[in-house]
Parts: structure tokens; sequence; C-alpha cells
């Protein structure tokens, strides 16, 4: 398995990757990072308070010393057409991503002619505007939008059966806002550097619908599983539901983490993932990631560091 970390605070930095390699003497193989402050970056070269997505230095630090790069996006959208307005004036305070948080209509969205729809043609050109500093670099990344779409997630206190806003619309207009996000960003934008990774949802009980929310295989490189359990267990139920999903035509990976998966159980699983992601370093919300664990992991023979990877050039 491939180690990996996502980035902290401003989503766009190497603050976690360096504090790996400061525990275990070893970076981490994948670093993960964040389009969750687009809103405040207008063009990929301006500067401001929160982020500086046209800074791509830490991206570039990670690929050019052996690592991959991946990249998700915690899309922001209006919370109403008012909160929209005041965007374009540079308030942004109206903005959410979380369903219980925002109004916004995917399915107004997919529908040409509304104030949803000019909003997210925009958002994605301007992505596309910071995806294309990374290609015009050399530098491949794992793109991983849309993320936990599907399921029920009222666990999470969420009575709509949608964390995030893009999933509330249901399994059809999640899979063309997939569809269409693609369609831009490689046909209209010319990007040719996204690996797309879908994420299921792993709750339990979900798996009856993983095959209606899929975008399919044609639209899909590499199929993820978000997984937070309180254990560092195989992963059988959502390993199983992830092969089966892409008929075992694709990669699949542990796309987000809270405590890691242990490699040597799933190996004795015969779990082939690809590669885990840690969301943070905070053990008191993961106990099982402490130091020691972290050095283990990194010394593995079974784990690649970035120090261990394959050249990609």
């Amino acid at each position: 398995m491939l180690s990996g970390i996502q980035s902290g605070g401003t989503a766009n930095n190497n603050d976690r990757v360096n504090e790996i390699y400061r525990i275990t003497g070893k970076h981490p193989a994948v670093a993960g990072y964040d389009y969750i402050f687009l809103q405040y970056s207008p063009t990929p070269q301006n500067w401001d308070w929160v982020v500086n997505y046209g800074d791509i230095s830490a991206a570039k630090e990670q690929w050019e010393n052996g690592g991959l790069v991946s990249f998700m996006w915690h899309w922001n959208v209006p919370t109403s057409k008012e909160a929209w307005e005041k965007g374009k004036a540079g308030n942004f305070d109206g903005y959410a991503f979380y369903s219980e948080k925002t109004s916004f209509s995917i399915v107004n969205a997919l529908k040409e002619g509304t104030w949803e729809n000019a909003f997210i043609l925009a958002d994605i050109e301007k992505v596309a505007g910071y995806l294309k500093l990374l290609q015009n670099e050399g530098i491949p990344v794992l793109w991983r939008p849309l993320h936990e779409a599907a399921g029920n997630y009222n666990l999470y206190g969420i009575t709509n059966n949608a964390w995030f806003w893009w999933g509330r619309g249901g399994a059809e207009a999640c899979k063309k806002l997939w569809k269409l996000l693609r369609d831009k960003l490689e046909g209209e934008y010319g990007l040719n550097n996204l690996i797309w990774v879908w994420t299921l949802d792993a709750t339990p009980g979900a798996e009856k619908d993983y095959a209606s929310w899929y975008p399919g295989n044609d639209l899909v490189d590499i199929v993820g599983v978000d997984v937070y359990e309180d254990n560092i267990n195989a992963k059988a139920r959502q390993y199983k539901a992830a092969v089966e999903l892409t008929g075992g035509h694709k990669l699949v990976t542990i796309s987000e983490c809270g405590n890691i998966p242990a490699p040597i159980k799933c190996l004795a699983a015969d779990e082939s993932w690809s590669w885990f992601l840690a969301w943070d370093l905070n053990t008191e919300s993961f106990p099982y990631n402490t130091e020691d664990y972290w050095k283990q992991l990194m010394s593995s023979p079974l784990v690649v560091t970035r120090e261990s990877m394959p050249s990609l050039k």
C-alpha cells in the first residue's frame, strides 16, 4: 500500500507531510490537497488572505521528490441566490458544502439558464485554471471530486440522506454532475493530467445502492472508499463492494481514513488496496495512529513511502 496523508489548514501545504517525516524519517508517497477555499482565489495568479492556489509549490515539491499528488474538492456553493450576488462582490459568508447549511439545488444547477448553473460553470472554469497549472508542470493528479455523495448519512444527523449538496438530488443528478465536470475539464479546458477517483459510500447497509450511484467504468479510473472505524482491521465489506462495483476492472483505494488499517491484516485478508490516505494526525480522534504506529507503517515492507517510490518520470 502507498502511504498517504491529507494536508490541513489551508489544504495547500506540506505541513503534515513534513511532520510524518519528522516522526518516521520518511515521507508519505501520496500527499492530499483540497480546493476547499476555491472561492477565495479569483485567478490562478492572485494571492488572498486564505489560500493561494496559484502557488503550487507544495504539490510540485511532492511530485519532484517522487511522490503522488491528490486533490479533492469540498465544493462550497452559495446558500441562496442573494449569497451568490454577494459572493460576486467578494463576500463569501453565505457559502457552504454541507446539505444542512445550504439549499443549493443540484437539479437546478444542471439546467441551463439558472443562476445555479451559471455558478457551477464559473466554478468549474476556475478550478480548471488551477489544475492547468499542475498540468503545465507535468504533474498528474489523483482527482477526487464529489466525494461521499451517495447513501444514508443519518449517522451524521442529516435527515435528507446526503451529507453534501452534490448528493442531495439523488444518484442520477450526481452522475450527471460528474459527467459534466469531466466533459468540461477534459473536453472544454483540455486537461489531460487527471486520474478520476470515485468515492463510494461506506455506510453499512448502503451496498445495495452502490451501482445506481456509480458513474461507470468509462468515466472512473479508480474507486475509493472512505473508512472511519475504531479499529485497524482489514476492511472486507468495503473491499468486496469496491471490487464488485467495477467487475474487478479498476484499482481500489482507501481514499480517506481515520485509524489506518494495518497493511499486514489487509494482506492476510487478500485485500489489494492501492493506498491509504490518513485524514489527519489527531490521535484524540484516531487513537490508533500513534507515532509508534506511524513508525511501524513507514518501515514496513508492505508500505511504500516517497523514498521507496519507483520513478514516475
